[in-house]
């Protein structure tokens, strides 16, 4: 099979499906791989309440609130102190958050760019992508159940919304600033009072910190927070390490008690990185989402990010189609100050903790504190 796109997009997470939907509602001609077919848990449920304005512009509000997203009303944290403090969403314009399956979501993002005309492309792998005489891309893509079915796709310009492996901008020589080593490992309950549950909880340790928050009316998720090697060292991908860590908490703990476990713990990558492209790439593409700026959860703006950089991403690649020369080097270095004032809040979050100024977690993000400072 042979096909030709003005714009391929690989990944489809927000990031990419957001972006996909603009493109295609532009008049585009858009094809969205994805490696997956949406048949494995996907983290990433808690959504703050600034996501409302964006799901509205993007057209899909109605379509979210369909997914039955449970309201969030603020967040409540160990943080800093054995005190338990809140932060209220009610004092926002929009009065709460929401807890929604991310998968589901993820989903519903797809669908709307399907509805929108984007040639959706499910369980694929990229063979091969290099650069054509034209200014584009040619791939080759296999069929992940059938690797032996190879299809050729031509694109005048490519999104990259691969996430954190990056699999188009790693092959293109990009390489990236890496600001930490963080992981999630996320294990889900069954939980009868997760309707109750109308809050984000997030808890310290001298290990990292905790996560917990409903994902439907019958089910939440609680994910450890630490960096890679901490984890590898102490085993804590393991099911029983896992649980005695969790047991060490206070607040999560007695949130989780009682529930049925029905999948995990599994490692999630949640390091914070900013794509830099080589200086002499001229071709015709940008990178996305955690693709292009990967942020610390404790920021809570991972999907909010992703929306965002949807929008410029869509008004990046139709810029350069219509002959822009600046169009990529301008989205770069929006990005580049994103990052800037993102490294600047990260510090601040990790500055308020200093419980455990000898753990090595809390140690090694001290020095980000003392340059920000």
């Amino acid at each position: 099979m042979s096909a030709d796109f003005d714009i391929a997009v690989i990944g489809a997470g927000p990031a990419g499906s957001a972006t996909a939907r603009r493109l295609a509602k532009s008049g585009c001609r858009v094809v969205l791989f994805e490696r997956s077919r949406f048949d494995r848990p996907r983290i990433g449920e808690s959504l703050a309440p600034g996501v409302q304005p964006l799901l509205a512009d993007l057209g899909v509000w109605s379509e979210f609130r369909n997914l039955r997203p449970m309201p969030s009303y603020g967040t409540r944290s160990l943080w800093g102190s054995p005190v338990a403090a809140e932060h209220s969403h009610l004092a926002t314009p929009y009065l709460c958050g929401w807890h929604v399956d991310r998968l589901a979501f993820d989903r519903m993002l797809t669908d709307s760019a399907v509805e929108a005309g984007v040639h959706f492309r499910p369980g694929v792998r990229l063979l091969r992508c290099v650069p054509n005489s034209t200014g584009g891309f040619d791939f080759n893509v296999a069929d992940m159940d059938a690797p032996d079915s190879v299809g050729d796709v031509h694109a005048n310009f490519v999104v990259d919304a691969s996430g954190r492996s990056s699999v188009f901008s790693r092959r293109l020589g990009a390489r990236y600033a890496v600001f930490d080593n963080l992981v999630g490992i996320a294990a889900q309950f069954d939980d009868s009072c997760a309707n109750s549950h109308c809050y984000t909880l997030v808890e310290a340790m001298p290990e990292g910190w905790w996560y917990s928050a409903p994902v439907a009316e019958d089910r939440s998720v609680a994910m450890l927070m630490t960096d890679g090697d901490l984890a590898s060292a102490q085993d804590w991908k393991a099911l029983p390490e896992w649980w005695t860590a969790l047991k060490r908490t206070t607040l999560t703990d007695a949130r989780i008690t009682g529930g049925k476990l029905l999948w995990g713990p599994r490692v999630f990558s949640a390091v914070s990185h900013r794509l830099i492209r080589k200086p002499d790439d001229r071709t015709s593409w940008l990178a996305v989402g955690d693709a292009s700026l990967a942020v610390d959860p404790i920021s809570g703006s991972g999907v909010i990010r992703a929306l965002r950089m949807a929008q410029a991403a869509a008004l990046t690649a139709i810029a350069v189609l219509s002959g822009s020369d600046e169009a990529i080097a301008s989205y770069e270095n929006d990005r580049d100050r994103e990052c800037t004032a993102y490294l600047y809040e990260r510090a601040e979050y990790y500055g308020i903790e200093r419980r455990w100024p000898g753990a090595p977690f809390w140690q090694r993000r001290a020095p980000a504190l003392q340059r920000a400072s």
